[in-house]
């Protein structure tokens, strides 16, 4: 991965800020992500945990400025790589929320992912958790 840690730390950091709960449960998927992208966890987690406690502090319209302004150092190869990671920790619960998609949109636009495709990304995550709660 050649995004720096924070950059992607505060993506992993906005989709966990989306329910208001950071819970076991993501800082185990948060270690997988680490894994899986071959960075430190320790460090992956130490950055999310500083971008989550800047995110309390924003609004929904600061959070938007903050998204854009951090997707500027998202490398484009890793774009698909940041967006999927952002997705799993959005769905470690089980339930996926209105406001969790709304957050996950605001986040492919960021990113420069089309609606339609981020949507269809999220439909064939969802579609692979049988056990996905939808909450309205």
């Amino acid at each position: 991965m050649k995004t720096d840690i924070k950059n992607l730390a505060a993506f992993l950091a906005t989709a966990i800020w989306a329910d208001g709960e950071y819970d076991e449960a993501e800082k185990i998927v948060l270690g997988e992500i680490a894994d899986a992208m071959e960075l430190c966890k320790d460090s992956l987690t130490a950055e999310t945990e500083a971008a989550i406690a800047e995110l309390q502090q924003m609004d929904e319209d600061k959070v938007n400025e903050y998204l854009i302004e951090k997707s500027a150092e998202i490398d484009e190869e890793d774009v698909s790589l940041v967006y999927m990671a952002v997705m799993q920790i959005v769905t470690t619960d089980g339930i996926l929320a209105v406001e969790e998609i709304d957050i996950l949109l605001s986040i492919a636009s960021a990113l420069g992912i089309e609606e339609s495709y981020a949507m269809l990304l999220l439909i064939d995550l969802v579609k692979e958790e049988p056990e996905m709660e939808l909450k309205f």
